[in-house]
C-alpha cells in the first residue's frame, strides 16, 4: 500500500514572499512616518507665523491713528519702517539668526477718505537654503487683514 506524506511547514519561496512584502509594508511606514514629522513641523512653523501676525496686527490696530501710510509694496519687500525680523517669541532678531521669521505690515488708505484704513500684516519664515537666506517663503506665510477707522466710531 501507498502512504501518503502530508506537507509540513512552508518552502523557501513561501518565506521570500513573506519577508518581502513584510519590508515593503515597513519602508512604506517609513516613508509615511516621515511626512508625518515633516507636515508637523510646517503646521507648527504656520502656528507660530500666526501668532506673530495676530500680535502686529493688534499692535497696529490698537494705534492705528497714528499709523503712517504704507508703500505699495510693503508686503512684498523689505520697505523700511513696515518690516522686522522677529524670532519665535516675537523679540527682535536678526537674519541670520535660527528660527527667524520676516514680519512686514501694510497701512493703506481705503476709498477717497483718509479716515478709513486697511491694516495687513504678513509674516513668513526665514530659510537657509545652500548657504543663501530666503526670507518671505510664500508657501508658509500668514497674513492677516483688518479694516479699521482713524475716527472712533
Amino acid at each position: 500500500m501507498r502512504r501518503l506524506y502530508v506537507e509540513r511547514g512552508t518552502t523557501l519561496v513561501e518565506a521570500v514572499v513573506a519577508i518581502g512584502l513584510l519590508a515593503g509594508a515597513v519602508i512604506v511606514l517609513a516613508g509615511l512616518s516621515a511626512q508625518a514629522v515633516r507636515t508637523a513641523a510646517l503646521a507648527r512653523e504656520r502656528s507660530v507665523a500666526a501668532m506673530l501676525a495676530l500680535q502686529k496686527m493688534e499692535a497696529m490696530c490698537r494705534d492705528v491713528h497714528t499709523a503712517a501710510l504704507s508703500p505699495g509694496s510693503a508686503l512684498e519687500s523689505d520697505a523700511p519702517g513696515f518690516f522686522e525680523y522677529v524670532n519665535v517669541r516675537g523679540e527682535a532678531a536678526g537674519e541670520a539668526d535660527g528660527s527667524v521669521f520676516v514680519r512686514r505690515w501694510a497701512v493703506t488708505p481705503m476709498g477717497a477718505g483718509a479716515d478709513l484704513l486697511a491694516v495687513q500684516v504678513d509674516v513668513a519664515p526665514c530659510r537657509n537654503t545652500h548657504g543663501a537666506g530666503r526670507c518671505g517663503d510664500t508657501t508658509t506665510h500668514v497674513r492677516l487683514a483688518s479694516v479699521r477707522s482713524r475716527v472712533a466710531w
